[in-house]
């Protein structure tokens, strides 16, 4: 085991220059009393990977009456498992140590900052002091953006770490991490990560016993599994998620993935299945609630609190309530809690039963969902605007010039605005990427279409560009992603994934509130670094936790 003795230096600020609380044990007879000033210098280490590393913390103890600390007796405890970081209750607290001295050792993969109480006692007068402190682990690429790269129709997975203030690049993370190569089979499709897998609810969550955590995926045309993104740990794969064609010994054939705030789409050789958002990572097929078909779905999204599929073999979209309260986690989630804890053999047990959209809800419908034109292709579906309560199903012609968008609300009417937007030469609507963003309340969409970003006004059906690599002409940006589109700051902060001729690179771009590029200093960053080059880019995603 690796012994690290970190003596770090303190800030000196008002914050660390006040008085350790005490409980005074004395008589209460009037005579001076031994004020004391403890410091415990802020104390940092990356998540070890193979070895437990020990730490040593050594407080600074200041007294207003003594000179030596004879008199004083160091208890070290540390916080219990389940307990909140940064509490001062000592019931949250174990003995661990005693001495001035504190010796840590942070195991394998120990990914929880550890909290620490130093209680002094002054033996003289009988005063009791206490401070706390904690080892903070800096995880790592924790932020960071994980790029998916293609070689030789095998996946590769980079990362860049950090921020635009400072970064650095890794090519090829498994490798440089673990040793190993990427572990899935096939052509990369999607690299997704989560910073909270797993319920919404919180209290549904406790009472079932569910658990939220962040989450990597990477998904193939031949495998997809989930890791945890600071140990790049394996949680489950391809052969544990899609149960159904497993069970019925044919190969692995996926075609399409997208995760969203509500659950995981998978469709497997053109079948659809849905995983929700509990944590446990378990897909039912999807069926029409009507007539009990297997729908055609390959594109889904979500708004406020409903799925929304689009059913291409029959023009019409569907939607499912998603699970918000602990009865609507009950019965599907326990089932895929027993099918992960306790090996319960998979069953199509809870289908996701979608159902057709009333052209009538609520009044001023724009459009029917029930009848699309089936000469429009919907490509995608992108939830923002206020909150997440809009989706926007983007369609067009197989070569038109036009787009189409059909925009879904939370509030009345659901069918709430259809809107055709004519675009730019230049936009290739078979290649282009579609992205929105819950902190944006207009109706914008954002798209990337060979080396250039445009932006979307429905309302004033206006496309704007907002930014163009001009370094290659010739690059194409592959793949979009807002830092976090359902957070209001990250929201904000858009990555565009960038191929050129021999590379491929980030582009980091701040925006404002009207959609607009920053002029701020740093608002737009090109992560890249000649000596640990990308490669052809696939897709990224931002984890931060």
């Amino acid at each position: 085991m690796r012994k690290y003795i970190i003596y770090i230096a303190s800030f000196i600020g008002a914050a660390l220059l006040q008085t350790g609380c005490y409980d005074d044990k004395g008589d209460y007879d009037y005579h001076d009393v031994n004020m004391m000033g403890i410091v415990i210098p802020e104390t940092k280490l990356r998540m070890p990977k193979e070895e437990a590393v020990e730490v040593s913390i050594m407080p600074q103890i200041s007294q207003t009456l003594e000179q030596n600390e004879e008199n004083l007796v160091f208890q070290w405890k540390r916080l219990n498992p389940n307990a909140t970081l940064g509490s001062d209750r000592l019931s949250d607290y174990t003995d661990y140590s005693v001495g001035k001295e504190c010796k840590i050792t942070v195991e394998p993969n120990e990914s929880d900052n550890i909290g620490l109480m130093l209680v002094v006692s002054d033996e003289k007068n009988g005063t009791m002091w206490y401070q706390q402190g904690q080892v903070t682990i800096i995880k790592p690429f924790n932020p960071c953006w994980f790029v998916l790269q293609e070689k030789e129709n095998k996946g590769v997975l980079g990362a860049i770490e950090g921020t635009s203030e400072g970064y650095y690049v890794y090519p090829d993370v498994f490798l440089s991490e673990t040793g190993n190569t990427f572990p899935l089979d096939g052509k990369p499709l999607a690299v997704t990560t989560r910073r909270k897998y797993g319920p919404i609810d919180q209290i549904s969550a406790m009472i079932i016993g569910l658990k939220t955590v962040p989450v990597l995926t990477l998904v193939t045309d031949k495998d997809a599994a989930l890791f945890t993104p600071s140990s790049l740990i394996m949680k489950f794969q391809a052969d544990r998620i899609l149960f159904e064609p497993v069970q019925q010994g044919k190969a692995i054939k996926i075609d399409t993935y997208k995760m969203d705030k509500h659950g995981e789409l998978f469709v497997n050789d053109g079948k659809s299945y849905f995983a929700y958002m509990d944590g446990c990572c378990v897909p039912y097929s999807i069926k029409n609630n009507a007539t009990g078909d297997y729908p055609s779905v390959s594109v889904y999204g979500s708004y406020g609190k409903k799925l929304l599929f689009f059913d291409s073999s029959t023009h019409s979209f569907l939607r499912r309530n998603a699970l918000s309260s602990y009865g609507d986690y009950l019965n599907p989630s326990n089932n895929a809690k027993a099918i992960r804890e306790r090996g319960t053999i998979w069953d199509d047990k809870y289908p996701i039963q979608a159902s057709a959209i009333d052209f009538n809800d609520g009044d001023g419908s724009a459009f029917d969902p029930n009848n699309i034109d089936p000469s429009l292709q919907v490509r995608t579906i992108v939830t923002g605007g206020s909150g997440g309560n809009n989706a926007y199903a983007i369609a067009s012609t197989q070569s038109g010039k036009d787009l189409t968008v059909f925009k879904f609300s939370n509030n009345t009417p659901t069918c709430a605005g259809l809107y055709t937007v004519s675009l730019p030469s230049d936009i290739n609507v078979e290649t282009a990427k579609f992205a929105a963003s819950y902190a944006y309340t207009a109706d914008l969409l954002f798209v990337a279409s060979a080396n250039k970003l445009y932006r979307i006004d429905l309302n004033r059906s206006q496309v704007t560009e907002l930014y163009q690599y001009e370094a290659d002409p010739s690059a194409q940006i592959t793949c979009l992603k807002f830092k976090d589109a359902e957070d209001e700051e990250l929201g904000m902060s858009l990555g565009l994934g960038v191929n050129t001729a021999d590379k491929g690179l980030v582009v980091e771009l701040q925006l404002t509130v009207a959609g607009d590029v920053s002029r701020g200093e740093n608002s737009i960053c090109v992560y890249e670094d000649p000596n640990q080059p990308i490669g052809k880019i696939v897709d990224i995603s931002y984890n931060y936790e």
